[in-house]
C-alpha cells in the first residue's frame, strides 16, 4: 500500500472536501482518502493498480489541482449612492438598558 499526501489549496470548505473525495472514490485502485479542508490537505491511500500521476490527474480535472493558488475576487468599488455595504469597517452596537 502507497501512500500520497497532496496539499490542495482551493479546498477551504466542507463542499471542497466531498467533491475531492467524489472525484478520488471513482477510481480503482484507491483504498482510503483523508482530506481536512482545516489543512488543506489529502491522504490518499492506493495500491499498485494506480500511480501518484493518475491521482493527481483526477484531482486537476476535477479542479483541485495541487499546489494551485488559492483564488480570492476583487472587491466591487463602494457603490455611487454612499452606500456602505463594501467598506469594511469596525461597527459597534448599544443596546439600552
Amino acid at each position: 500500500m502507497k501512500k500520497l499526501v497532496i496539499s490542495i489549496p482551493t479546498m477551504f470548505a466542507d463542499h471542497h472536501v466531498t467533491r475531492v473525495r467524489t472525484a478520488l472514490l471513482s477510481a480503482s485502485g484507491i483504498q482510503g482518502i483523508v482530506a481536512s479542508a482545516a489543512r488543506k490537505k489529502v491522504v490518499v491511500e492506493y495500491d499498485d493498480s494506480t500511480t501518484a500521476d493518475a491521482i493527481v490527474s483526477l484531482l486537476t480535472s476535477a479542479g483541485y489541482a495541487p499546489d494551485q493558488a488559492a483564488f480570492l475576487p476583487e472587491l466591487p468599488e463602494r457603490s455611487k449612492d454612499g452606500s456602505a455595504w463594501y467598506n469594511v469597517a469596525h461597527r459597534t452596537t448599544q443596546t439600552s438598558p
